[in-house]
This record gives C-alpha cells, sequence and structure tokens, in this order.
C-alpha cells in the first residue's frame, strides 16, 4: 500500500495513523480525541486515501463550518503532489451563487434560494431552446453552453470555484457538482448528509455509494447538537404577522386560513404574555397549541387540510415574487410547513415557547445520525469529544473509542483550579469582587497575553460594571458582533498584546489558534455550565429515561468540552508553552477528564512556571 502521508511524522501522529487504518480495514467506526496541533486532519486523510484508492471507493469529509475546510484542502493539496487526488470542497449553494452576489437583495434561507435557482435554471433551458424569458440566470446558461469544455484536475477548493466562476461568468455551484463526479475526496458542511432534503441531492452527484465511501467526522464534538438543531422547528410572532399581510397583499380569500391564522396570532399572544413571568425566559407548552385550535373548533384534521391550502397558496405567492425578481418567500407556506411538522411530533420533541416564537426542539440526536450506519465506516475526530462514551450513545453508533495523550512536552502545559472561589448559584456581588481582583491581579502582574473567558455574557458585564483596574489594553468579545469587527479585534490583539474577555463556548475559545506567544495565560471563570432552560430539563429528562445519567450527557459533557476547548487554545506546537488558571474549585470534580491541581498562590505558581 503506498504511504501518502505528506510529512515526516512527529511524536504521537503514528499510532493515530495506524489506529484509523485498522479501523478502516476492519470497518470499524472510530471515534477519538487529540488535543489541537497534533495533525488531526493529515493522520486520517492519509491512511482513510491509501485504502480508497486500493479499494476504489469514496471519502467524504464533513465539517461544521466552511472555514474549516481550509485545513482539509490544505492537506490533501500536499498529498496530491505525489499522487494524482482529485478533490472538491463544496459549499451551500447561497455561499457559491453569482446571481445573488450581484442581486443581494435574493438572499435568503435555503429553501427560497433552492426555489429561486430551480426556477431560474428552468427559465435559462427554456431560453436556449429558443423561448424568450426574463430574470434568467446567465452563470447557468454559461454553464450549460461550456461545461464539456471544461477539464479541471486535482484538489479545489470551493473558493478557488468561486473564483473561477466569477473570471468566466460561470455558475460556480454548478461547477462543483460537475466536478465532483469524478473526485476521489469531497470536503463539505454537515448539513449535506444530515439535512434529509439536501442528503437527497447530494446523493445525486456524490460519485459513490454510501456502502463505500469512508465517512470523516471533523470537529465532531458538535454534531449532536448539529443534528439536534437539524431535526427541530420554529415559528416566530412576526412570521404570521407577515402571513396575514400576505393573504391581505395578495388578495387571498380563504376564511378557513384566515381563521386559524388569528386563532395562531391570539394564541402565540396569550403565551408571549405568560413568558414574561418566567425565570429562565422559555417554558414547556406541551399540546397547548393543539388544545386552543380544538377548543377553536380546529381539529387535527381540519390543520392539515388548511395547512395544505396555505403551502399551494404560498406557491403561487412565491412564483409571482419570483416573477418579479423578488425572493420567492412565502410566509403562509412557511407556516403551512410548520403546522405539518407540529402535528407529528412524539416524545422525542420538546414544544418551547422563547423569546418571540415556538419551537419544535428535537431531544434525540440519533434521529438525524442514523444515516451513519450506511457508510463503509466513519472516524469522528476532535480536540475536545470527552466524554467519548456520552457522544458515542448520543449520536447512536458503535464505534472504538480513543484518547490520544498529547505528544508536547507534558512540562510545557500546566492547569490550576483555586479554592476558595466559585460562580455556583449565580454569584453575588461579593464573590464577584473576589474573582474580579484576583483577575486584575493576573493581568497587571504578569506581562504575557492572556485569554478570560466567562460562563456567560451576562457574567462578563457584570464584570466590566465592577470598573476594575486593568492597566493594559482590553479587548472584549460583545454578544452578537459582527465576525468582521470581532476578526480586527482578534488580529489587533495578537499583533499589540493585552488581555481579551470571552465567553466559554464563544467563538474566541473554538477553533482560532493562538501559536508561540499570541496567548500564553486561560482564565476560566467559573465552570462553563450551560444555563437553566426549559430545553435543558427536557433534554435531561429525556436522557435519564433513555440511558439513566441525563446530567452527566447533557450538562456535564458541556462543561468539559467547553473548558477543554478554551484550554486548548495555548499550546499548538512542542515549542508553544501556557498555563490555564480555573477561577472555581468545583474545578476539582473534572480531574478525570482534564489534569489539573490545586493552587493556593496563583501569582507565584504563574511566574515559576514561566520561568
Amino acid at each position: 500500500m503506498v504511504n501518502i502521508f505528506p510529512y515526516t511524522p512527529r511524536r504521537g501522529q503514528e499510532e493515530i495513523i495506524e489506529e484509523v487504518r485498522k479501523a478502516i480495514e476492519n470497518k470499524t467506526n472510530l471515534v477519538f480525541e487529540a488535543p489541537a496541533g497534533t495533525g488531526k486532519t493529515a493522520c486520517v486523510l492519509a491512511p482513510a486515501l491509501e485504502y480508497a484508492i486500493e479499494e476504489d471507493m469514496g471519502i467524504l469529509y464533513l465539517t461544521r463550518t466552511n472555514s474549516q475546510q481550509k485545513q482539509a484542502i490544505k492537506e490533501l493539496k500536499l498529498m496530491s503532489l505525489h499522487h494524482g487526488i482529485n478533490a472538491v470542497g463544496i459549499q451551500g449553494k447561497a455561499n457559491m451563487c453569482l446571481l445573488i452576489e450581484n442581486i443581494p437583495s435574493l438572499k435568503g434561507n435555503n429553501e427560497d434560494v433552492a426555489r429561486l435557482c430551480s426556477a431560474r435554471k428552468r427559465k435559462s433551458i427554456e431560453y436556449l431552446r429558443g423561448r424568450k424569458h426574463i430574470n434568467r440566470c446567465i452563470f447557468y446558461e454559461n454553464f450549460i453552453l461550456n461545461r464539456d469544455k471544461m477539464d479541471f484536475d486535482g484538489v479545489i477548493s470551493a473558493e478557488e470555484m468561486m473564483e473561477y466562476g466569477r473570471k468566466n461568468k460561470v455558475c460556480a455551484y454548478e461547477l462543483n457538482k460537475f466536478y465532483m463526479k469524478k473526485t476521489k475526496v469531497v470536503i463539505a458542511p454537515y448539513i449535506y448528509l444530515f439535512d434529509e432534503f439536501l442528503r437527497e441531492k447530494f446523493i445525486t452527484w456524490f460519485p459513490f455509494p454510501f456502502e463505500k465511501t469512508i465517512l470523516i467526522i471533523d470537529e465532531a464534538h458538535n454534531l449532536p447538537d448539529f443534528a439536534r438543531n437539524i431535526m427541530s422547528i420554529s415559528l416566530s410572532a412576526n412570521t404570521i404577522k407577515n402571513a396575514i399581510r400576505e393573504i391581505e397583499e395578495y388578495n387571498i380569500r380563504d376564511e378557513d386560513i384566515e381563521y386559524l391564522l388569528q386563532i395562531l396570532k391570539n394564541i402565540f399572544e396569550d403565551i408571549l404574555e405568560e413568558l414574561k413571568f418566567s425565570e429562565t425566559g422559555d417554558m414547556i407548552i406541551d399540546d397547548r397549541i393543539e388544545n386552543e385550535m380544538e377548543r377553536n373548533g380546529i381539529t387535527k384534521k381540519d390543520v392539515e387540510l388548511i395547512s395544505e391550502k396555505m403551502i399551494s397558496y404560498g406557491d403561487i405567492v412565491a412564483d409571482l415574487k419570483e416573477s418579479q425578481n423578488i425572493l420567492p418567500r412565502s410566509f403562509l407556506r412557511s407556516i403551512g410547513n410548520f403546522l405539518h411538522k407540529w402535528y407529528s411530533f412524539d416524545e422525542r420533541w420538546v414544544k418551547i415557547a422563547e423569546g418571540e416564537r415556538i419551537e419544535g426542539y428535537c431531544l434525540d440526536a440519533s434521529i438525524a445520525t442514523s444515516i451513519l450506519k450506511e457508510f463503509y465506516c466513519s472516524i469522528h475526530m476532535s480536540g475536545t469529544l470527552e466524554p467519548l462514551n456520552e457522544y458515542v450513545k448520543s449520536i447512536g453508533i458503535e464505534a472504538k473509542t480513543k484518547k490520544f495523550p498529547s505528544p508536547f512536552p507534558a512540562e510545557n502545559r500546566k492547569v490550576l483550579y483555586v479554592e476558595g472561589v466559585t460562580t455556583k448559584y449565580y454569584m453575588d456581588d461579593k464573590m464577584l469582587d473576589k474573582i474580579a481582583r484576583k483577575i486584575a491581579v493576573i493581568c497587571n502582574e504578569i506581562n504575557k497575553n492572556i485569554l478570560v473567558f466567562f460562563p456567560s455574557y451576562n457574567i462578563l458585564n457584570r464584570f466590566l460594571e465592577k470598573d476594575v483596574e486593568i492597566n493594559r489594553k482590553v479587548y472584549v468579545e460583545k454578544r452578537n458582533e459582527r465576525q468582521e469587527k470581532l476578526m480586527k479585534k482578534l488580529e489587533e490583539f495578537k499583533r499589540e498584546g493585552g488581555i481579551f474577555l470571552s465567553v466559554a463556548g464563544g467563538r474566541i475559545s473554538e477553533g482560532i489558534d493562538f501559536p508561540s506567544e499570541q496567548a500564553e495565560i486561560v482564565i476560566i471563570v467559573g465552570i462553563p455550565y450551560p444555563p437553566p432552560s426549559a430545553r435543558l430539563f427536557a433534554l435531561q429528562s429525556y436522557y435519564d429515561k433513555k440511558f439513566g445519567n441525563g446530567w452527566k450527557h447533557v450538562v456535564e459533557a458541556q462543561a468539559v468540552r467547553k473548558m477543554a476547548q478554551a484550554i486548548g487554545r495555548l499550546i499548538r506546537s512542542e515549542d508553544d508553552m501556557g498555563m490555564a488558571i480555573i477561577l472555581d474549585e468545583r474545578a476539582k470534580r473534572f480531574r478525570k477528564y482534564i489534569d489539573m491541581e490545586s493552587s493556593n498562590d496563583v501569582l507565584q505558581a504563574i511566574k515559576e512556571f514561566f520561568k
């Protein structure tokens, strides 16, 4: 078997490669954790490619975000220097559509964009056959006219395909699908596999059946939540108002629809009024909507029939909008689709009201991840998958689990926890003052780049209100801050140095590297347990019934992964050094997952460590 690994293996990498190779040869699922910086991407892709080439199989490499595709593309390009490999990265239609890029008002959700694309392609095909049409897609037409002349080879990212499309005025999304048919490896976002609608389309493009495909899931700790969210649905009060406006604007005269929408609006108003008295900001509503509908003379059968009419009228509205060069969105159709699903839910969903919306939240990730069983085998990897057995149970597969130790010198990293402080019971002002003083002393006395992670934006804002005196440049990640603005702050922090305040589980704590001296100390304020909510209680109760330990699966697992992600910012290479300080005495509970020790004098411990 040819060796494709593009580097001289570092300490620990040969063990990962061998474990992956054995799993593939034995047709076994493998779930493993290895620290950030160990080169997991190359260590998994190399043996997978070797086997796929020899056995004429395909590889599907899944990432949670588009930006995470870059590492896989980089490694595949290196591997292709000496071995002819065809691979492509794909992204969502909305991200790759050059028509939307030129007409931003057409941007919408996946369903709206898919409808827009389908209509434009149909008109373009009719135009090419001699029938005149407006609102066509010139990019799709150029693809149809020139596809036989296009000859791609090698490893091509979605961004490179977009650049080619812009330069030649050709649909990059269609190019991706066209090239995919001659590739060995496809790198795609999770949604292409776990969304049923997209998966049915993807199967027709992907050149290998799933039973002859090795599946690789990157940053796998994100998968359970992603799978639950993809199976969940929500409806906002605003959508109901827009649907009522839509039937008036398009002169839809249907008493059944008008009556149902009015009753739904009334139910929403009552629920939102009750939410004002909820301590957690949300509440479980069980069959509240169904019962209220019944009380107003609308049976389940009535809802099914009226929903069908709403969808039909909505399709007409969407077609009219598309013909006017407007995004083909229909609020009426959205509500019809929502009600169909809402009335079909069983005990694996919980019905919740939160903010200005209601949600049917899926409690069981394995509903979406059941597709994993159709693959030859799957490899799940992350730097933070502990507790591994909880992950395996939640996605409903049988797998071998493995935790690889850090390949970097143990003395280069130290994790301490501090007795006498805690964020338990939401933390009173006296305790917050005590924690704030400890943070200020460390930040002022230690001239290193420091990341401070709070358990929530609420506690971060309370800390800022304390007006703590930190004599260095302080950067703050704000709730819902625009990505471009946050990245600008981050680049300045890396370049100029200082203190960066963020939240555990936020964008700074996951997926961003701080090599060398860009960050040498991480302070974790409290244990980042998920905040109390109706959703959390329902999830915990569901796992209590299914596995017998809901707390461990839902609460503890999330806290462990958030802490591990934050600590993982420190060490990315053999030369990096870093120290993490957990300001919460409850951290001792997690020593089975994270190697840590207690300290009475943190400041002295930091100074000794960096000597």
